[in-house]
């Protein structure tokens, strides 16, 4: 921890009075912007996508800063290549300069006029005096709590960080990213659009391959195959399922996601009882909380599976109204959607909303 230590202290001091800075780069290479290739130049609706893929130099005064990360003109962005030429020690300097940054983690990504890369394919960043692939910075993986990064011991933070991925990162807080209504598709390289606007003409119904849902006609659940295959998904879908199949980012409205998670679980119930086999039923574990819930409610899930045994999904009570997202029975306590969903449910039972466990979590 020393050597991250003093980094942390070097930059802190240092950039408390930082200004701007004509200073080379790390690697003593000369500033430049990034080389748009021929072809997007030739395409100028895709070239800031395009551009992003590998990477384009701006100001952190260009950025737009979320709960959880950045954003550049309507596109969730890494940080990285900062070069602070206010710490003399060169490398410190040079180590903050190979870090991939999600959140402002100390001064040095406060002040306005900070050049920066961004990018939104990790693999494929590049900047002048970049040397080796960058990695994830551990202090934006506790300040955004990163899988639960803050709560994890060294050996499992080491491996959270090794295995950052950037996509999976936006899709969990996919609604602080894309703000606008509706499911809208976002992939490196493309921009976001509103899903039904992917083949509109498709199908508004039908049985989702993965699993095996009838999907309600006018629900706005289903993903045809047609519109699939924009989102990499070769088989029809419910929207549920496509949001964990897609090769990029499928944001659901929470409302609507959870109302289809409610209804599937629901009309997979009803089959199950009437099946041969009879009401048999299925041990509750982690695994099919995950598969059933919207992505938006995984982190949650991923830290409480660390301590908790799986809970009961969707739990009703008779003569009331509301529903537990997450329910314990055995102690009386539960998870629902909002704070107003909780003056609907019996006494008697501790109710925290989604929202109120991650922040005691931290």
């Amino acid at each position: 921890m020393g050597r991250f230590s003093r980094h942390f202290e070097a930059l802190t001091q240092a950039i408390s009075g930082m200004g701007s800075s004509g200073d080379t780069a790390v690697a003593e290479a000369p500033a430049a912007k990034v080389a748009v290739p021929e072809e997007v130049n030739a395409a100028q609706d895709s070239s800031i996508e395009q551009a992003l893929l590998k990477g384009m130099e701006v100001t952190l005064g260009d950025l737009d800063q979320t709960e959880h990360g950045w954003l550049y003109r309507g596109h969730p962005v890494m940080v990285y290549a900062v070069d602070v030429a206010a710490v003399d020690d060169l490398q410190v300097r040079k180590e903050f300069f190979h870090r991939v940054h999600l959140a402002s983690c100390c001064g040095a990504l406060e002040a306005s006029d900070q050049v920066v890369w961004i990018g939104t394919a990790r693999e494929a960043l590049a900047a002048p005096g970049l040397e080796s692939a960058p990695h994830a910075c551990e202090y934006c993986l506790a300040k955004v709590n990163h899988r639960g990064y803050r709560g994890l011991g060294p050996r499992d933070r080491k491996r959270v960080a090794e295995a950052f991925n950037f996509h999976w990162h936006v899709s969990q807080y996919a609604q602080e990213f894309f703000t606008a209504g509706g499911a809208h598709f976002w992939a490196p390289g493309k921009q976001a659009r509103a899903l039904d606007q992917i083949e509109p003409d498709a199908a508004d119904s039908g049985t989702c391959g993965f699993c095996e849902w009838q999907v309600p006609a006018d629900s706005g659940w289903f993903v045809p195959v047609q519109r699939g295959t924009e989102l990499g998904i070769s088989i029809d879908a419910c929207v549920l399922c496509a949001q964990q199949q897609a090769m990029g980012v499928l944001t659901l409205p929470d409302d609507s996601a959870l109302a289809a998670s409610q209804v599937r679980y629901a009309d997979q119930e009803s089959a199950q009882a009437s099946s041969p086999e009879g009401e048999a039923q299925e041990e509750r574990s982690w695994t099919q909380v995950r598969r059933q819930l919207p992505l938006s409610w995984h982190p949650l899930c991923e830290q409480l599976e660390r301590n908790l045994s799986a809970p009961v999904l969707f739990q009703r009570f008779t003569g009331y109204e509301g529903v537990a997202i997450l329910a314990w029975p055995e102690h009386r306590r539960g998870i629902v959607a909002s704070a107003e969903e909780r003056e609907l449910l019996p006494e008697g039972w501790d109710f925290w909303t989604m929202q109120d466990v991650l922040g005691s979590l931290g």
